[in-house]
Protein backbone atom coordinates (compact mmCIF):
# COMPACT_ATOMS: atom_id res chain seq x y z
CA UNK A 1 0.00 0.00 0.00
CA UNK A 2 2.95 2.37 0.66
CA UNK A 3 4.70 1.55 -2.98
CA UNK A 4 1.29 2.47 -4.15
CA UNK A 5 0.83 5.47 -2.52
CA UNK A 6 4.66 6.95 -3.11
CA UNK A 7 4.43 5.67 -7.05
CA UNK A 8 0.67 6.61 -8.13
CA UNK A 9 -0.66 3.25 -8.34
CA UNK A 10 -4.49 3.46 -7.73
CA UNK A 11 -6.44 0.66 -5.31
CA UNK A 12 -9.71 -0.93 -5.48
CA UNK A 13 -9.86 -2.13 -1.76
CA UNK A 14 -11.79 -5.26 -1.51
CA UNK A 15 -13.16 -6.91 1.62
CA UNK A 16 -12.57 -10.97 1.39
CA UNK A 17 -16.26 -11.41 0.58
CA UNK A 18 -16.21 -14.20 -2.24
CA UNK A 19 -18.59 -15.98 -4.14
CA UNK A 20 -21.07 -14.96 -0.91
CA UNK A 21 -24.33 -16.35 -0.58
CA UNK A 22 -26.73 -17.83 2.32
CA UNK A 23 -27.23 -14.19 2.98
CA UNK A 24 -28.58 -14.29 6.88
CA UNK A 25 -27.72 -11.54 10.18
CA UNK A 26 -25.04 -13.54 11.39
CA UNK A 27 -23.38 -13.25 7.52
CA UNK A 28 -24.00 -9.07 7.67
CA UNK A 29 -22.34 -8.63 10.85
CA UNK A 30 -19.53 -10.67 9.79
CA UNK A 31 -19.26 -8.67 6.67
CA UNK A 32 -20.25 -5.55 8.59
CA UNK A 33 -17.34 -6.07 10.72
CA UNK A 34 -14.77 -7.13 7.74
CA UNK A 35 -15.29 -3.50 6.11
CA UNK A 36 -14.96 -1.75 9.14
CA UNK A 37 -11.43 -3.68 9.59
CA UNK A 38 -10.61 -2.86 6.30
CA UNK A 39 -11.49 0.95 6.33
CA UNK A 40 -9.67 1.40 9.55
CA UNK A 41 -6.48 0.05 7.86
CA UNK A 42 -6.48 1.64 4.88
CA UNK A 43 -8.18 4.67 4.98
CA UNK A 44 -5.43 7.14 4.94
CA UNK A 45 -3.49 5.79 2.44
CA UNK A 46 -4.53 8.00 -1.02
CA UNK A 47 -3.96 5.44 -3.52
CA UNK A 48 -7.16 3.74 -2.10
CA UNK A 49 -9.71 5.25 -4.37
CA UNK A 50 -12.87 3.04 -3.77
CA UNK A 51 -13.98 0.34 -1.71
CA UNK A 52 -15.46 -2.85 -2.89
CA UNK A 53 -17.70 -4.60 -1.08
CA UNK A 54 -17.45 -8.30 -2.47
CA UNK A 55 -15.74 -10.45 -5.22
CA UNK A 56 -18.41 -12.18 -7.53
CA UNK A 57 -21.31 -12.70 -4.39
CA UNK A 58 -24.64 -14.44 -5.69
CA UNK A 59 -26.47 -11.46 -6.76
CA UNK A 60 -29.41 -13.21 -7.92
CA UNK A 61 -30.34 -14.33 -4.83
CA UNK A 62 -33.75 -12.18 -3.51
CA UNK A 63 -32.01 -11.59 -0.26
CA UNK A 64 -28.53 -9.97 -1.90
CA UNK A 65 -30.96 -6.74 -2.53
CA UNK A 66 -31.32 -5.69 0.94
CA UNK A 67 -28.01 -7.48 2.02
CA UNK A 68 -26.40 -5.55 -0.21
CA UNK A 69 -28.06 -2.31 0.54
CA UNK A 70 -27.28 -2.47 4.43
CA UNK A 71 -23.33 -3.28 3.51
CA UNK A 72 -23.21 -0.31 1.47
CA UNK A 73 -24.63 1.47 3.27
CA UNK A 74 -22.86 1.16 6.61
CA UNK A 75 -19.63 1.40 3.89
CA UNK A 76 -20.83 4.98 3.31
CA UNK A 77 -21.11 5.93 6.94
CA UNK A 78 -17.81 4.38 7.76
CA UNK A 79 -16.20 6.55 4.87
CA UNK A 80 -18.41 9.17 3.19
CA UNK A 81 -15.56 10.17 1.30
CA UNK A 82 -14.84 6.98 -1.43
CA UNK A 83 -17.25 5.28 -3.87
CA UNK A 84 -18.59 1.99 -3.16
CA UNK A 85 -18.83 -0.72 -5.53
CA UNK A 86 -18.46 -4.72 -6.15
CA UNK A 87 -17.07 -6.90 -8.92
CA UNK A 88 -20.67 -8.47 -10.32
CA UNK A 89 -20.18 -11.74 -12.09
CA UNK A 90 -24.16 -12.61 -12.86
CA UNK A 91 -26.16 -11.36 -15.93
CA UNK A 92 -27.53 -7.89 -15.67
CA UNK A 93 -30.68 -9.13 -15.92
CA UNK A 94 -30.56 -11.09 -12.80
CA UNK A 95 -28.81 -8.71 -10.18
CA UNK A 96 -30.27 -7.56 -7.19
CA UNK A 97 -26.93 -5.89 -5.92
CA UNK A 98 -25.81 -2.68 -8.49
CA UNK A 99 -28.61 -0.62 -7.87
CA UNK A 100 -26.38 0.17 -4.23
CA UNK A 101 -23.44 0.65 -5.73
CA UNK A 102 -21.92 4.30 -6.81
CA UNK A 103 -19.97 2.86 -9.82
CA UNK A 104 -20.75 -0.17 -11.59
CA UNK A 105 -18.38 -3.32 -11.89
CA UNK A 106 -18.65 -6.99 -13.78
CA UNK A 107 -16.44 -9.49 -14.38
CA UNK A 108 -16.85 -11.02 -18.07
CA UNK A 109 -14.35 -13.53 -19.77
CA UNK A 110 -15.91 -13.95 -23.02
CA UNK A 111 -13.88 -15.78 -25.71
CA UNK A 112 -12.87 -17.68 -22.37
CA UNK A 113 -15.45 -19.69 -20.21
CA UNK A 114 -17.81 -17.91 -22.78
CA UNK A 115 -17.41 -18.84 -26.02
CA UNK A 116 -14.11 -20.43 -25.79
CA UNK A 117 -12.29 -19.74 -28.98
CA UNK A 118 -14.93 -17.43 -30.60
CA UNK A 119 -12.42 -13.79 -30.83
CA UNK A 120 -15.12 -11.83 -32.92
CA UNK A 121 -17.54 -11.73 -30.76
CA UNK A 122 -15.66 -10.62 -27.53
CA UNK A 123 -15.59 -6.58 -28.83
CA UNK A 124 -19.84 -6.14 -29.61
CA UNK A 125 -20.06 -8.14 -26.79
CA UNK A 126 -18.39 -6.41 -23.92
CA UNK A 127 -19.60 -2.90 -26.16
CA UNK A 128 -23.38 -4.46 -25.42
CA UNK A 129 -23.24 -5.27 -21.81
CA UNK A 130 -21.57 -2.53 -20.24
CA UNK A 131 -23.51 -0.04 -21.91
CA UNK A 132 -26.45 -1.62 -20.98
CA UNK A 133 -25.52 -1.73 -16.99
CA UNK A 134 -24.70 2.14 -17.92
CA UNK A 135 -28.46 2.39 -19.25
CA UNK A 136 -30.19 0.36 -16.50
CA UNK A 137 -28.45 2.37 -13.49
CA UNK A 138 -27.23 5.60 -14.83
CA UNK A 139 -23.87 4.94 -13.79
CA UNK A 140 -20.55 5.09 -14.58
CA UNK A 141 -19.16 1.31 -15.41
CA UNK A 142 -15.82 -0.22 -15.66
CA UNK A 143 -14.93 -3.98 -15.98
CA UNK A 144 -12.87 -5.38 -13.20
CA UNK A 145 -11.95 -8.75 -14.72
CA UNK A 146 -11.30 -10.02 -18.39
CA UNK A 147 -8.57 -12.63 -19.64
CA UNK A 148 -7.52 -16.16 -20.34
CA UNK A 149 -5.15 -18.60 -19.33
CA UNK A 150 -2.06 -18.73 -21.22
CA UNK A 151 0.54 -21.88 -21.24
CA UNK A 152 4.04 -20.13 -21.40
CA UNK A 153 5.74 -20.69 -24.32
CA UNK A 154 3.17 -22.22 -26.22
CA UNK A 155 2.24 -20.93 -29.91
CA UNK A 156 -0.51 -21.82 -32.60
CA UNK A 157 -1.25 -19.91 -35.99
CA UNK A 158 -4.30 -19.35 -35.98
CA UNK A 159 -4.61 -18.56 -32.19
CA UNK A 160 -5.74 -21.47 -30.10
CA UNK A 161 -6.87 -21.46 -26.64
CA UNK A 162 -4.02 -21.81 -23.64
CA UNK A 163 -1.27 -20.15 -26.38
CA UNK A 164 0.16 -16.98 -25.91
CA UNK A 165 -0.75 -15.65 -29.24
CA UNK A 166 -4.59 -16.32 -28.29
CA UNK A 167 -4.29 -14.21 -24.74
CA UNK A 168 -2.63 -11.32 -26.93
CA UNK A 169 -5.37 -11.22 -29.61
CA UNK A 170 -8.42 -11.65 -26.85
CA UNK A 171 -6.64 -8.57 -25.18
CA UNK A 172 -6.89 -6.93 -28.51
CA UNK A 173 -10.77 -7.62 -28.90
CA UNK A 174 -10.85 -6.14 -25.49
CA UNK A 175 -9.18 -2.71 -25.79
CA UNK A 176 -11.40 -1.99 -29.05
CA UNK A 177 -13.97 -2.14 -26.86
CA UNK A 178 -12.57 -0.15 -24.24
CA UNK A 179 -11.71 2.89 -26.81
CA UNK A 180 -15.32 2.56 -27.83
CA UNK A 181 -17.18 2.85 -24.65
CA UNK A 182 -14.74 5.70 -23.32
CA UNK A 183 -15.29 7.69 -26.59
CA UNK A 184 -19.41 7.66 -25.44
CA UNK A 185 -18.42 9.32 -21.05
CA UNK A 186 -19.59 6.54 -18.75
CA UNK A 187 -16.74 3.98 -19.45
CA UNK A 188 -14.07 4.31 -16.76
CA UNK A 189 -11.69 1.71 -16.58
CA UNK A 190 -10.33 -1.80 -17.55
CA UNK A 191 -8.70 -4.27 -15.33
CA UNK A 192 -7.04 -7.69 -16.95
CA UNK A 193 -7.16 -10.57 -14.19
CA UNK A 194 -4.15 -11.08 -13.74
CA UNK A 195 -1.09 -9.88 -12.83
CA UNK A 196 1.09 -13.24 -12.88
CA UNK A 197 0.11 -17.13 -12.74
CA UNK A 198 -1.01 -18.68 -9.24
CA UNK A 199 -1.05 -22.21 -7.75
CA UNK A 200 -4.78 -23.19 -7.05
CA UNK A 201 -6.41 -26.51 -5.62
CA UNK A 202 -5.88 -29.74 -7.87
CA UNK A 203 -8.37 -29.38 -10.47
CA UNK A 204 -8.61 -31.20 -14.18
CA UNK A 205 -9.68 -27.56 -15.58
CA UNK A 206 -5.90 -25.59 -14.37
CA UNK A 207 -2.45 -26.92 -15.99
CA UNK A 208 -0.77 -26.63 -12.80
CA UNK A 209 -2.46 -23.25 -11.78
CA UNK A 210 -4.44 -20.48 -12.85
CA UNK A 211 -2.17 -19.29 -16.27
CA UNK A 212 -4.72 -15.96 -16.57
CA UNK A 213 -1.42 -14.19 -15.72
CA UNK A 214 0.21 -11.46 -17.98
CA UNK A 215 3.43 -12.83 -15.71
CA UNK A 216 4.27 -15.97 -15.03
CA UNK A 217 4.39 -17.21 -11.54
CA UNK A 218 8.10 -16.75 -11.53
CA UNK A 219 7.18 -13.31 -12.54
CA UNK A 220 8.83 -13.48 -16.37
CA UNK A 221 6.60 -11.92 -19.12
CA UNK A 222 4.54 -13.46 -21.94
CA UNK A 223 4.05 -11.76 -24.99
CA UNK A 224 0.57 -10.05 -23.70
CA UNK A 225 2.86 -8.46 -21.05
CA UNK A 226 4.74 -6.86 -23.59
CA UNK A 227 1.23 -6.14 -25.21
CA UNK A 228 -0.31 -4.35 -22.87
CA UNK A 229 2.63 -2.16 -22.23
CA UNK A 230 2.45 -0.65 -25.65
CA UNK A 231 -1.83 -0.11 -24.69
CA UNK A 232 -0.82 1.50 -21.91
CA UNK A 233 2.38 3.74 -23.24
CA UNK A 234 0.17 4.37 -26.24
CA UNK A 235 -3.21 5.17 -23.94
CA UNK A 236 -0.93 7.82 -22.04
CA UNK A 237 -0.02 9.60 -25.26
CA UNK A 238 -3.10 9.66 -26.15
CA UNK A 239 -5.07 10.77 -23.25
CA UNK A 240 -2.09 13.08 -21.64
CA UNK A 241 0.37 13.81 -24.23
CA UNK A 242 2.61 11.56 -22.32
CA UNK A 243 6.09 10.77 -24.03
CA UNK A 244 6.54 7.08 -25.74
CA UNK A 245 9.75 5.14 -24.29
CA UNK A 246 11.83 4.55 -27.21
CA UNK A 247 12.07 0.74 -27.09
CA UNK A 248 8.67 0.60 -26.71
CA UNK A 249 8.59 -1.28 -30.44
CA UNK A 250 10.99 -3.38 -32.10
CA UNK A 251 13.34 -1.87 -34.70
CA UNK A 252 12.21 -2.53 -38.28
CA UNK A 253 13.51 0.20 -40.33
CA UNK A 254 14.81 4.22 -40.51
CA UNK A 255 13.30 5.50 -43.18
CA UNK A 256 12.63 9.05 -41.72
CA UNK A 257 11.02 10.50 -38.91
CA UNK A 258 7.60 10.89 -40.11
CA UNK A 259 7.18 7.46 -42.13
CA UNK A 260 8.64 5.87 -38.78
CA UNK A 261 6.14 7.62 -36.29
CA UNK A 262 3.74 6.25 -38.97
CA UNK A 263 4.81 2.61 -38.60
CA UNK A 264 5.06 2.81 -34.75
CA UNK A 265 1.59 4.15 -34.52
CA UNK A 266 0.31 1.25 -37.04
CA UNK A 267 1.93 -1.71 -35.01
Amino acid sequence: MEFADENGIMIIDECPSVDTVNYNEALLTKHKSSMEQLIHRDKNHPSVIMWSIANEPRTADLMADGYFGQVAKFTRMLDPTRPVSAAIAVPLTNDRAARHMDILMFNRYNGWYSNPGELNMITSRVVEEATAWHMKHQKPVLMSEYGADTVEGLHLLPPFVWTEDYQVELFSRHFKAFDILRSRGFFIGEFIWNFADFKTAQTVTRVGGNKKGVFTRSRQPKAAAHHVRRRYFKLARDLEDAPMPEDLFPYLSDTGSSCGQTQKDEL
